[in-house]
């Protein structure tokens, strides 16, 4: 069911969400990628020193495409780092986008210790992320690797009287 009659239209840049306008995305810097959500842009014109941001006093969601092109454009000029160290201070929500060698090489994520060793039935083993729950402070994890296609189902339709 398609609610509202309508498949949603969307960005032909820097495409997020079909439902939300500029400047939510992820756009392409000198040196990887940053993400953007709501904000003005006008306030984003002033921070980024975009003069062709200032074109658009009010966010209109027709306008996404032109907004987002514009900011693309403007922000492959400097590295993310450049631009989050001006728009994290003025509260705006932005993020770098990490590859996984950078996100596993994050503090953070190694603080979290997320990565697990599981096995699978044939004895082959690899890394995968825990579940990332904590129940009264137990992290929760499991040695018990995926299982191969079907190789549960006997058990199941057993357990379950399927048959």
């Amino acid at each position: 069911m398609i609610f509202g009659g309508e498949l949603p239209v969307r960005t032909k840049t820097n495409n997020a969400n079909a439902y939300l306008g500029a400047p939510y995305g992820i756009y392409q810097t000198k040196n990887g990628y940053m993400s953007l959500a709501m904000g003005s842009i006008p306030v984003l014109a002033e921070l980024l020193s975009c003069e062709d941001l200032k074109q658009f006093p009010e966010n209109k969601f027709t306008l996404r495409d032109d907004i987002k092109s514009i900011l693309a454009a403007h922000l492959r000029t400097q590295d993310s780092e450049y631009w989050l160290n001006i728009l994290e201070p003025a509260d705006i929500w932005c993020a770098n986008v990490l590859n996984y060698e950078q996100l596993f090489a994050q503090e953070g994520f190694q603080i979290l210790d997320f990565v697990q060793q599981v096995e699978m039935l044939d004895g082959y083993t690899y890394k995968t992320t825990r579940c990332p729950v904590k129940i009264d402070g137990e992290i929760f994890t499991s040695a018990k690797g995926s299982p191969k296609l079907g190789q549960d189902n006997q058990k199941i339709i057993n357990e379950f009287n399927l048959c």
